[in-house]
């Protein structure tokens, strides 16, 4: 029986071994099972509160922050990446800024031989396999004179549907 001031509840323990070692345990603390059982549920209480999740939780949030911060430096270094290559392709292709000029031009390697691999090819598409931004209407000019002069060779030809090599 509850003295007059306590509340009396009872637990279900999962098995009579969990209850035996529960008692063997508070017998090595001096202590009895209820006031052992009562001590372990507090002390588990007050576990939970310096848990060190508000470590793992600012540690996160940092660990997200350096992430945002590197991938906003990844996308500026590729847009830079991106400019120079514009800029070093109108450097080693600005002979064909001009169609009629005279001379001896080297192609583009690249678009012959995507080309080369049979299929029809649209504008966009030669963009795309040589890495330009349709925006770039200076590269854009010199590609499209490169296809001019294949052309003009009669290596390519052009259809409805794009640019095909000729077998």
């Amino acid at each position: 029986m509850p003295r007059p001031n306590q509340i009396q509840y009872l637990i279900y323990p999962p098995s009579k071994e969990l209850i035996e070692e529960w008692r063997a345990e508070s017998d090595e603390h001096g202590t009895s099972l209820n006031n052992y059982i009562i001590e372990m549920v507090e002390k588990s209480r007050h576990l939970e509160n310096t848990n060190p999740r508000p470590a793992l939780s600012r540690e996160n949030s940092e660990l997200k922050e350096e992430n945002r911060k590197l991938r906003d430096d990844l996308r500026i270094k590729e847009l830079i990446l991106q400019k120079y290559e514009s800029e070093l392709y109108k450097f080693r292709y600005g002979a064909f800024s001009d169609i009629n000029n005279q001379g001896q031009k080297e192609y583009d390697e690249k678009l012959v031989i995507a080309l080369k691999r049979g299929r029809t090819m649209s504008d966009r598409d030669i963009y795309s396999e040589l890495g330009i931004d349709p925006r770039d209407a200076e590269s854009i000019k010199l590609v499209s004179n490169q296809l001019k002069g294949l052309m003009r060779y009669r290596l390519i030809e052009e259809t409805s549907l794009g640019w095909r090599w000729i077998k």
